[in-house]
């Protein structure tokens, strides 16, 4: 006699898609495609006795971000300890629980739950939604550069973002579903939209914004950002004195967000807007003129090595190959002819 549980049929496309143009579908069982590499969230395996599982999916990317839109019967996913990050958002369907060292969370329809895979299980009602792969330092750079120097970010936290809890000016959860509804319509369109509009730093700043909600920090870093936009009345031109300030040093792109409080997207759109090149062109434009500079008017005692060094580059074969690509003659030629001049 047939158990009643293991008759139980429950049927995934009775639930809507949370893409339109998220590409081919493709069908599995729910334990298959909660193992897969891409979402990582451990082993997956079927629940209530359902006796035809199923999960539709397909893949999409937003830039480097690759996320999974599925439709799947009710499974559990037990998560393992990979220190990495998690991002489902639960477009329609079932609430689903989060249990981690005996506590529960509950995640309703429209609800986007962050967690670190740090252990726990997931059980997972009839679900249609998105889940993807956080960067964890990504995300943390994000932070700092959009002014907070050091988060305390708790390693076993997992976040529930919900409009229900929704501060004043602040719906985070909205803002990150109006994303993923603008992503939806440029797939759509082409599947490299998104990422040359630059929407995975833009799903990181939005993620971060909660964070900060979620923590109660929001009205603080709004705060600063008032301060600072009225500090950074023409910003580009400040950045530039503060490279030219800290030619010795080797500055990454990072240096720059964390100073200007920009994306590096958007600093990549001001630096092509304005002088053509790349940020980090122009960091190495400008370190290659001050050490110009400093070969023509070198002295007896100052050696190749060192003004390379002072002019942020570790290794001097490094440093004479984009001088030599910058001027078109090496730095030892310029350094005899500065000598000879002195003589």
């Amino acid at each position: 006699m047939m158990n009643q549980l293991q008759a139980k049929e429950v049927a995934a496309d009775s639930l809507p898609f949370p893409l339109k143009n998220a590409g081919r579908l493709k069908s599995t069982d729910p334990e298959d495609l909660l193992s897969l590499d891409l979402i990582g969230t451990g082993s997956g395996r079927n629940k209530s006795g359902v006796m035809r599982p199923s999960a539709d999916f397909a893949i999409g990317n937003i830039g480097e971000i690759s996320m999974v839109a599925t439709r799947m019967t009710p499974c559990t996913s037990v998560v393992e300890d990979e220190q990495k990050i998690t991002l489902a958002m639960l477009y329609a369907g079932d609430t689903y629980r989060y249990l981690k060292d005996g506590s529960i969370q509950r995640i309703a329809q429209g609800d986007v739950h962050l967690c670190q895979r740090t252990g726990g299980t997931a059980h997972i009602g009839l679900f249609s939604g998105i889940i993807c792969e956080i960067d964890r330092l990504r995300l943390e750079r994000t932070m700092k550069a959009m002014g907070v120097e050091e988060f305390k970010w708790n390693p076993q936290s997992s976040y529930v973002i919900s409009s229900r809890r929704a501060g004043a000016g602040c719906n985070a959860q909205r803002h990150l579903w109006s994303l993923m509804s603008f992503v939806d319509e440029l797939l759509g369109e082409s599947s490299y939209l998104a990422g040359g509009l630059g929407l995975d730093d833009q799903l990181y700043r939005l993620l971060a914004l909660a964070l900060f909600q979620e923590e109660g920090i929001f009205e603080r870093i709004q705060k600063y950002w008032e301060v600072s936009s009225r500090q950074w009345k023409n910003p580009l031109d400040e950045l530039v004195d503060y490279i030219r300030s800290n030619a010795h040093r080797n500055l990454a792109l990072l240096d720059l967000e964390e100073q200007s409080h920009y994306s590096a997207r958007h600093l990549q759109n001001l630096f092509k807007e304005k002088f053509d090149c790349s940020p980090m062109q122009f960091v190495r434009k400008h370190r290659l003129s001050a050490a110009m500079e400093k070969l023509q008017t070198a002295g007896h005692q100052d050696t190749i090595t060192n003004i390379a060094r002072d002019c942020g580059y570790a290794y001097t074969s490094s440093f004479s190959t984009d001088f030599h690509r910058e001027f078109g003659v090496t730095p030892s030629v310029v350094l005899r002819a500065s000598r000879g001049a002195i003589i």
